[in-house]
């Protein structure tokens, strides 16, 4: 009886669907391979690691692709400047006061440095002010920030505008045991290198809070490695960025001919929208005109054995990454044509059966077995009698 009820229990069931996209892609010619760029709506729709594309031929069978990024179209420049030692940890406040010095390398040289690495003794977290001195009395403020180390992530860089400082004083929560044993001052920075890069508008939203503008960007899934700011004024404001996976602090600037309007993405992972508060203190908020983002193009190479009409699919949070042979000598394939998609098409298709929820009438039935069992035998012992 149990296998029965079971069985009409699969039988009886409600067809489940999903969403996926596809673009079309014609090929006309005879050349083996071809490649397209990923556009702006896959961005949109795909998962963050793009490892639901599938390319589709005439008869629907996958085909092998590969997604070939270029290199972030920047140089870094990361140059150790002075290694410095701590000569004072003072407890002020409820607050621990750490003074690290840095002296040249030789006479000749200056401790121009915009980064601070952090060499810690232990696992910790401590939200920071960072100032600096010439002479290790008079202090200048310079940022602020979060600075950590756990057992598997960390967060020992503080990046901040060009300074020439001897002397750099890091504030932090008051501890019982020392959590640093020293740090390197270093000039980091990037040379752009001679490489395609889109630069997108971007939309936002801001608004008010607390002497903070808190300003939501939809970057859109965008791969973006960079943003850039436009406001006008003479300005020089802390500001945190990031998504609900990662986010770094740093300082925008504007005074004289000097200015840093740019903000380095390249860590923070692609995201529908990015978080920007920028921290205004006593000042009036700052006016933006306009968000740009920057981005480097992504194309797709696949092996086309035949004209038609090819598919690209995406959207199926479901799938992996697959990986093809292809993916290890794709750079060797110099010759290939570029092909352009179509526009984006949404199919729905069926992708399991899920059973209804049958147990009231399971309920129901095994009542009225019991019934009619109870019934019989009430009459039997009736007869009986």
């Amino acid at each position: 009886m149990n296998k029965v009820i079971l069985g009409l229990l699969f039988t009886l069931s409600l067809q489940s669907f999903s969403y996926d996209y596809f673009k079309e892609i014609e090929v006309n010619s005879n050349s083996k391979y071809k490649e397209f760029y990923i556009t702006e709506d896959i961005y949109l729709n795909s998962r963050n690691d793009l490892g639901d594309i599938r390319i589709l031929d005439n008869s629907g069978q996958e085909i092998p692709y590969v997604i070939e990024k270029k290199d972030v179209g920047y140089n870094n420049i990361d140059k150790t400047v002075s290694v410095g030692n701590i000569i004072s940890e003072t407890a002020k406040e409820e607050k621990m006061e750490t003074v690290f010095k840095f002296s040249p390398q030789n006479e000749l040289d200056d401790v121009f440095g915009n980064r601070i690495e952090i060499k810690p003794k232990r696992n910790f977290y401590f939200e920071y002010e960072l100032l600096g001195s010439n002479n290790g009395k008079n202090w200048e403020y310079i940022t602020y920030g979060e600075i950590y180390k756990t057992p598997d992530r960390e967060n020992l860089l503080i990046d901040f505008p060009t300074e020439k400082y001897t002397y750099y004083k890091l504030v932090t929560d008051l501890s019982k045991e020392s959590n640093f044993k020293g740090a390197v001052l270093k000039f980091y920075g990037s040379e752009k290198k001679e490489i395609e890069t889109i630069l997108v508008k971007l939309q936002y939203q801001s608004e008010e809070k607390d002497k903070i503008s808190i300003i939501t960007i939809q970057t859109n899934n965008l791969p973006i490695s960079r943003i850039y700011l436009k406001s006008e004024g003479e300005f020089k404001r802390n500001y945190s960025i990031g998504n609900s996976y990662y986010y770094r602090t740093g300082t925008i600037f504007k005074v004289g001919n000097k200015e840093n309007m740019e903000i380095d993405l390249r860590e923070i992972s692609r995201s529908e929208q990015m978080l920007l508060e920028i921290k205004n203190g006593d000042n009036k908020p700052l006016i933006i005109s306009e968000i740009q983002g920057e981005y480097i193009p992504i194309k797709i190479m696949f092996r086309a054995e035949e004209k038609g009409k090819y598919r690209i699919t995406f959207g199926d949070e479901n799938l992996y990454k697959p990986k093809y042979d292809l993916e290890e000598f794709s750079s060797m394939i110099k010759e290939r044509e570029l092909v352009v998609t179509g526009k984006m098409n949404i199919v729905e298709k069926e992708l399991i059966q899920e059973p209804k929820d049958m147990s009231i009438y399971y309920n129901i039935f095994i009542g009225l077995i019991v019934l009619l069992l109870s019934s019989f035998m009430i009459k039997k012992i009736s007869k009986k009698k």
